[in-house]
């Protein structure tokens, strides 16, 4: 029995220095780690450029939401917002499709906000408001898609302090959308009501 213990022991420490290794690989040997190489392919930057003319920022989530409490669809256009966001899972709990999500999250009434204003004004395809939601999705909710990204790798995923658990059933609604607490990124929902700002990366 003690010869097994010592062996577990061995092997989870083991474990932590090679989490350790990777969580450090670029201060030590200028190789990005896996997140930081998914990181930086899949997630847009603050600034980025969009089709619809609006780059990238958080400071646009509110004006997106208030597109969601004003912008009214026809039942056509209603369809299109549907067909655009069926595809796409809701990051902050994937169990459901973006086009409903489980609630109305401030992160769904951005999308959703978005997605109405790019149809009834811009007269978008259900194709072309998909990738821009998308693109939204990823820039606000990166940890959820560099986890998913990771997990498809078959990574263990609390080395790198992400995790694909929803934020609706892990009372983090009412976080931002994304914080990092040490080397953990915690996804949120943005509030239930009034939204919740981000602190950086603005």
């Amino acid at each position: 029995m003690r010869r097994i213990m010592l062996l577990i022991a061995l092997v989870v420490g083991m474990l932590l220095i090679a989490g350790c290794g990777s969580k450090n690989s670029t201060a030590t040997t200028g190789v990005l780690n896996p997140a930081e190489r998914l990181w930086a392919k899949i997630v847009p930057p603050a600034g980025a450029a969009t089709d619809y003319g609006i780059p990238l920022s958080f400071a646009n989530t509110q004006r997106f939401i208030d597109w969601y409490n004003t912008v009214a669809l026809s039942p056509a256009q209603a369809k299109v917002r549907e067909n655009a966001l069926s595809p796409l899972v809701a990051p902050c709990c994937d169990e459901y499709p973006m086009s409903t999500c489980c609630c109305k999250c401030n992160l769904s009434q951005s999308v959703w906000g978005l997605s109405a204003h790019l149809i009834r004004d811009e007269g978008y395809s259900a194709d072309q408001v998909r990738s821009a939601a998308l693109q939204w999705l990823h820039f606000i909710r990166p940890d959820y898609y560099v986890a998913r990204a990771l997990k498809d790798e078959g990574r263990y995923l609390a080395r790198y302090g992400v995790s694909t658990a929803s934020s609706c059933f892990a009372n983090q609604c009412d976080l931002p959308f994304y914080r990092k607490t040490g080397f953990r990124y915690i996804g949120g929902c943005g509030g239930m009501n009034a939204l919740i700002p981000m602190k950086a990366n603005t």
